[in-house]
């Protein structure tokens, strides 16, 4: 285990001093602020509308002259120019996928993969060249399990590319393969943890787990004691978003995340977008430097703080602090992002719903999510309706939910489209 605590998937970046920080990202920025504008035309026009040219954005500092761009301008974008709204730099050849996340939104992926953020997660969570890796991230159209997929491949790790799959088979695979490390979202793996047990296993003596990375949901440090303790191996989480990739990641400290050397992370007044002072909560934003797909001063819709102060792991990067919730009624169930515009389009293909209201509560750390609705009179066949609806839920938001009907009235006047009633610590 101890090996697994030390290191740096690439030193040189990760104990770079603050001073070589700030002028190996304004670098970075110069060039990606220059090849956007050459080559993305919804970037040149971002710009011109600005007033600006790239040679103006040289600092840090001087992202605050931009305007932030937010996802629902991404969507728009991409349905005003498809497929991908202008955002792209790249040519078909140059392009190794098309990922398509919720929105939906089309992503193009480069040919040649050479982002080491999620790697540096990875390695930061004790993952090591040789362990064998389950992924269960969903490689299903979105990109984060194939981004992981890739970033394990540079560590030198052999990759399961199981997806969430069922938790029987998992536990299968665990024991069969001898699985040394698990990439997922941490319910899941409580899931499988409380699944075992149930068949009278032994969790730390019949699996073979040495490391975990977890992500894409909420990680309460009552779940990571409570799996650290049965599994007795360290869990650590990263962060980020399929725009624009990782933005923070644990070392074994568990003292934040650490922000990774290329991408650049503001905290920013959610009302008029200029950047805080350190340790002040605000939105995060990102600016990455990924050619195929680059994003400027991108909005994630979290909140969350940065921690300056030195970290015992040997890492000088700055830190995330907790993610404390959402800007916006956009909420986050079991790994994806539900958008109140994605709900209202499916309502939309029911013209005898009159009124609904999304209720994400939490048992026993796993999300549920019920949808609640009232209909415009009653309806013969509900049970067939409440199917349709149920399936359309799905198959739009890809996640499961449970449709209720209630009475006229049942939902409050100018209720919340989507409610989050889950309580974090």
């Amino acid at each position: 285990m101890e090996n697994r605590k030390e290191g740096y998937f690439h030193r040189e970046k990760e104990t770079m001093s603050r001073e070589e920080q700030e002028v190996y990202k304004k670098e970075r920025l110069s060039q990606i602020v220059r090849f956007s504008y050459e080559h993305s035309r919804f970037f040149r026009s971002l710009f011109e509308k600005a007033g600006l040219s790239p040679d103006e954005i040289k600092e840090l500092k001087d992202l605050e002259k931009l305007p932030i761009t937010k996802k629902a301008d991404l969507v728009k974008a991409q349905k005003e120019k498809p497929p991908f709204g202008g955002f792209e730099t790249l040519s078909g050849k140059d392009l190794k996928r098309i990922y398509i996340s919720p929105g939906p939104v089309f992503e193009p992926g480069e040919r040649d993969y050479g982002d080491i953020r999620w790697a540096q997660a990875l390695y930061a969570s004790g993952i090591r060249e040789g362990d064998i890796v389950l992924n269960t991230f969903n490689y299903h159209l979105t990109p984060l399990a194939l981004l992981l997929d890739e970033s394990l491949q540079m560590i030198g790790a052999t990759v399961v590319p199981v997806g969430p799959g069922n938790i029987s088979m998992l536990i299968q695979l665990m024991r069969q393969l001898k699985v040394t490390g698990y990439l997922g979202i941490p319910s899941l793996l409580m899931a499988i943890v409380e699944a075992s047990e149930g068949m009278g296993l032994n969790p730390q003596k019949d699996f073979h787990l040495q490391s975990a990375f977890v992500g894409a949901e909420m990680f309460p440090e009552s779940l990571r004691q409570k799996l650290e303790g049965k599994l007795n191996i360290r869990i650590q989480q990263g962060y980020g978003t399929v725009d624009v990739g990782c933005l923070g990641y644990e070392c074994p400290e568990k003292k934040g995340m650490h922000i990774p050397e290329d991408v650049i992370v503001e905290i920013v007044d959610t009302e008029t977008g200029k950047q805080l002072e350190m340790g002040a909560t605000g939105e995060i934003v990102a600016t990455n430097f990924i050619k195929a797909f680059p994003m400027i001063r991108f909005a994630t819709g979290d909140l969350s703080y940065i921690i300056e102060d030195p970290c015992p792991c040997g890492r000088t990067s700055l830190r995330l602090g907790k993610i404390l919730g959402r800007t916006d009624q956009v909420t986050k169930v079991s790994g994806i992002f539900i958008h109140p515009w994605q709900v209202d389009e499916i309502m939309s293909r029911f013209p005898m719903v009159s009124n609904y209201q999304v209720v994400v509560t939490r048992k026993e750390y796993r999300d549920i999510m019920s949808i609640y609705i009232e209909l415009k009179e009653e309806v013969s066949e509900k049970q067939i309706l409440k199917k349709r609806l149920e399936r359309e839920v799905e198959e739009t938001l890809k996640v499961k939910g449970e449709v209720i009907f209630t009475g006229q009235g049942g939902i409050p006047d100018r209720a919340k489209k989507i409610d989050d009633r889950r309580v974090w610590e």
